[in-house]
């Protein structure tokens, strides 16, 4: 059997910094989808960004939902070892409540 640890001040510095990368593209993403082509005149260079900002706002909130679900994972993990942590610092504890 070997030991398993997890560093929950690594852990939450990851969430926050995977929080904070979602936050940032959120807005962005929202802002190319709201620019439009026609405004530069050139029906081809038009098209052309049309386009960019279509595909640009699709990335931009593929990393936002890849970032948000990779927190909520990492604080499922975090509360399981917080979990098993309390259940073996109290071995006892479960078998004392259900047994008597």
């Amino acid at each position: 059997m070997s030991d398993l640890s997890i560093d929950y001040e690594v852990l939450n510095r990851v969430r926050g910094n995977l929080d904070h990368i979602a936050h940032l593209m959120k807005q962005p993403g929202r802002d190319m989808e709201h620019v439009s082509g026609a405004s530069i005149g050139v029906p081809e260079l038009a098209r052309r960004m049309d386009h960019f900002g279509d595909e640009w706002s699709y990335g931009i909130k593929k990393l936002t939902k890849f970032s948000v679900n990779a927190s909520e994972t990492l604080l499922k993990i975090k509360e399981s070892f917080e979990k098993l942590d309390a259940e073996l610092a109290h071995p006892n504890a479960k078998g004392k409540k259900g047994g008597k």
